[in-house]
């Protein structure tokens, strides 16, 4: 080796280790995330593709992208295909996001329909809000424990979906302009300076108008407050005000504006349904907070052995979460200690506004500040002690905890985001590969009436994606939601659905998008659809296992859809039976 490459290698790792933490843990989501972001378009990107291009039957305009069933809409939509025959006859479903909508408008209007520019615009904003939350951490955390807890917001399953699924992409807008407002909060609260105030009154403003995400900042006002002893309450409720009041601004327009959701049993709006929203907050919560610590991504059925011991094992884990966070705490300084309490309490009072909602890794990111923060200085107690101690008693929990976080946060949290994008991304190609191939046997597809025997989810998504522009057929009507079914025909266009005794021809729960819990579907019960009658002939412990359809016009192609395509379903002659699986 020559004089100067010890030189040289030196210079280089001077280099490399001058490079900023925050970088590295950037590069480290992009590739973690990346399959994500090379995903198609998937759900309703292709339903907010259609509106853009005006395809999608009910007008749309850059401030409706989120309008997506309104007062009066059900015909036209049933017939388009995105809602079935068993459809609520009251649902509604009006996200009040105006800003994220104008947003996602623009996009197509500029970028054109082609994802990855649509992925890229939602990456930046991805990067927008780990260095928000950066900025949050660092008001209160210690250099390792702020790279820690960094990390762990930012390669946190929560953001996967946000950043595969365009339409979700307002997670992202409300967190970043929430995270910043909440640190000019914290800011005006210590330091009482104006234009903190009025900074934050802003960016909880566009928080709030980018999607109701932004209202889970408020559990961190609320929290703070709280914590806050030294000031009296009346000056304390004062203090909220700049997040109060842009919040009571926006529920006052949402109101006056008639959004929100009605008749669906994927949400239970707190505003317009609060018997429903309080049967479901329960569980809801207590399998948001093992997504949250533990990175969980299952959703077990209420009331199963799996969610039994969900519970069991989720109260145990954040029963041992708090014990060593109270000895940790003992151990800060005092704004950390005031910041870690408002932040735990915060990331609990969080979860309020997305309850509303079927729990998913998703719908986490703004609870996931709190989390972030108090695991990450778990894990540098529990790592990194001040003094050495003898392992037994308190030192032995925390040093277990500690590493069960690290594990959680650190190893399986990245890993499960990994593996949920490759997921995503998976689904969404196939789905691409299969609605072309369809597009291909169906010819001309606008002009087509397409009858589905039996479907999942995606199925509903189908006809906007038929085409370049959204058109989809001259109509779309599924039949059923479900895995196996018998399709008898009674006459030349009648046909009775059957599934077996413990099935139900569509989804009865909180997971229906389409029709909620609350109204019971009966036999003798009579469902009109364009051109078709939906008879319910048997309801079983299930729901609904036999309907007829009796159809007013000629047959057009008849389709199943398979796990690996949309298949051509085979009519059976009349008086005979055909079998149809996934």
């Amino acid at each position: 080796m020559s004089a100067a490459q010890p030189v040289i290698l030196a210079q280089k790792s001077a280099r490399f280790r001058f490079v900023p933490p925050i970088v590295v843990v950037l590069a480290l989501g992009v590739l973690l995330f990346q399959p994500g972001l090379r995903s198609p378009l998937m759900l309703d990107d292709y339903i907010q593709a259609a509106m853009v291009d005006g395809t999608y039957g009910p007008p749309r305009g850059p401030f409706d992208l989120y309008d997506f069933v309104g007062q009066g809409e059900a015909p036209r939509l049933v017939e388009r295909g995105f809602l079935p025959w068993w459809s609520h006859p009251a649902l509604k479903i009006r996200f009040f996001r105006p800003l994220a909508s104008v947003l996602r408008w623009t996009d197509q209007r500029v970028l054109g329909r082609s994802p990855l520019p649509l992925h890229v615009h939602s990456l930046a904003w991805w990067v927008v809000a780990v260095i928000a939350a950066r900025a949050l951490f660092k008001r209160f955390l210690a250099p390792r424990p702020l790279l820690l807890a960094t990390a762990i917001f930012a390669l946190a399953p929560c953001h996967v979906l946000p950043l595969a699924w365009i339409a979700n992409r307002e997670v992202l807008l409300s967190l970043s302009f929430g995270t910043f407002g909440l640190a000019a909060y914290a800011r005006w609260r210590e330091e009482r300076r104006t234009k903190d105030g009025a900074l934050a009154f802003v960016l909880f403003a566009l928080a709030v108008l980018c999607g109701e995400y932004g209202l889970g900042f408020g559990g961190y006002v609320l929290a703070m407050e709280l914590v806050r002893r030294r000031e009296a309450l009346a000056r304390r409720a004062l203090g909220m005000a700049p997040f109060a009041v842009p919040v009571a601004v926006y529920l006052a327009v949402r109101a006056r504006l008639d959004y929100g959701t009605r008749g669906s049993g994927f949400y239970a709006d707190p505003l317009a349904e609060p018997l429903e929203y309080a049967r479901v907050a329960p569980w809801r919560a207590l399998v948001l907070q093992a997504q949250a610590w533990l990175s969980y991504s299952a959703d077990p059925a209420a009331g199963t052995t799996e969610s039994i011991l969900v519970t069991v094992l989720v109260l145990t884990g954040l029963a041992l979460v708090f014990v060593v966070w109270r000895r940790v705490r003992s151990e800060l300084d005092a704004p950390a200690r005031e910041a870690s309490s408002w932040l735990l309490l915060g990331s609990v009072f969080a979860l309020a506004p997305v309850l509303a909602v079927l729990p998913s890794p998703r719908v986490l990111a703004v609870s996931m500040l709190g989390v972030a923060v108090i695991s990450a200085l778990v894990i540098d107690r529990a790592w990194w002690p001040r003094t050495a101690e003898p392992r037994r008693g308190m030192a032995e929990l925390v040093g277990l905890v500690g590493t069960a976080l690290a594990f959680a946060q650190l190893v399986h949290g990245p890993g499960t985001s990994y593996l949920l994008a490759r997921r995503h991304h998976t689904e969404a190609l196939a789905f691409k590969r299969q609605t072309t191939e369809l597009a291909a046997r169906l010819g001309e597809v606008p002009g087509t009436d397409v009858v589905v025997v039996r479907g999942v989810a995606r199925m509903f998504f189908a006809p906007f994606a038929l085409t370049p522009h959204g058109e989809g057929p001259k109509r779309w009507r599924i039949l059923s939601q479900t895995g196996h079914v018998l399709l008898l025909r009674q006459g030349p266009r009648a046909f009775d659905v059957v599934v077996k005794t413990d099935s139900s021809v569509f989804p009865i729960g909180d997971g229906n998008l389409f029709r909620s819990k609350s109204l019971l579907v009966r036999a003798g019960d009579v469902f009109r659809m364009p051109g078709a009658t939906a008879s319910v002939l048997d309801v079983g412990p299930a729901g609904p296992r036999r309907v007829r359809f009796d159809f007013d016009d000629d047959l057009g192609p008849w389709i199943n859809e398979k796990s690996d395509a949309f298949a051509e379903a085979e009519l059976p002659l009349i008086g005979f039976g055909a079998p149809f699986d996934p």
